[in-house]
């Protein structure tokens, strides 16, 4: 009976120290920068297999409960993380890259929008502060404003500004959806021939603003169908050949 106790006993104690053996498995390391220079502190050193986690010290080392075949993964704010599986539990130096991070550059334009109103807004602060066309009211309240609003040399202006300006607004509505890139996408035409069909087929603003975008597709469709039926004839917009230049060499020249 003390046999089998004392072999219980035995065996119990074998496994216990192989369990306790296998848990206190650990690697240990050293992370510096890739210079060779600096130790890293506080980087974050991830177990992916057993899901340990240690953070290194002010000396740039940790130790971390790992086996052969594990894979450890190093990552920390300002560098490139690294993965590193185990092949052995030899001490670790590893070495991490330093991202160079480039200042924040804020890029800013304005639209045409903004651009016409800057303009528009000149007038108002020459006097003309309803563009040349005064309500009704004005006349009865403010008939001195209104009469300089019909009279006056900068309301003249500002009414020929704001045909101007509603005629770009209507240009930039068409060139934002009326595109090389949307155009191109739906007829797969390049180069020569988008530049010709985009010429040719480039809608009015009435038109446009009643297309929603299943009625736009169809129209470049329909339009591309006859631009091909035409034989994809040169843009309306297209220029003819300039002459060739006369030779001005001075042996050609008659005084």
């Amino acid at each position: 009976m003390k046999q089998i106790l004392f072999r219980i006993y035995f065996i119990t104690t074998i496994l216990l120290c192989a369990v306790s053996s296998r848990a206190q498995n650990t690697v240990q390391g050293l992370v510096i920068e890739k210079s060779g220079i600096s130790r890293i502190a506080n980087v974050s050193v991830i177990n992916k297999k057993n899901g340990a986690r240690v953070l290194s010290n002010e000396l740039g080392m940790f130790k971390i409960a790992a086996s052969v075949g594990d894979t450890l993964i190093l990552s920390k704010y300002g560098y490139s993380d690294i993965v590193k599986p185990l092949i052995s539990m030899t001490d670790l130096i590893l070495q991490m890259q330093r991202v160079i991070e480039l200042d924040e550059v804020r890029v800013t334009g304005q639209s045409k929008k903004e651009e016409l109103d800057e303009y528009r807004d000149q007038f108002r602060k020459k006097g003309s502060f309803y563009g040349g066309k005064p309500p009704l009211l004005a006349y009865v309240f403010q008939p001195v404003t209104a009469l300089y609003e019909l009279l006056g040399k900068t309301p003249n202006q500002a009414r020929r500004f704001n045909l101007f300006y509603l005629k770009e607004l209507e240009q930039t509505e068409i060139d934002r959806r009326f595109n090389s890139f949307a155009v191109s996408k739906i007829t797969e035409l390049t180069d020569t021939d988008l530049k010709n069909f985009m010429a040719s087929y480039r809608p009015d603003y009435e038109s446009l603003s009643r297309m929603d975008e299943y009625a736009f597709i169809n129209y470049v469709k329909r339009s591309l169908e006859t631009f091909n039926k035409s034989g994809r004839p040169k843009g309306l917009l297209s220029l003819p050949p300039l002459p060739k230049a006369p030779d001005l060499t001075e042996k050609n020249l008659k005084y």
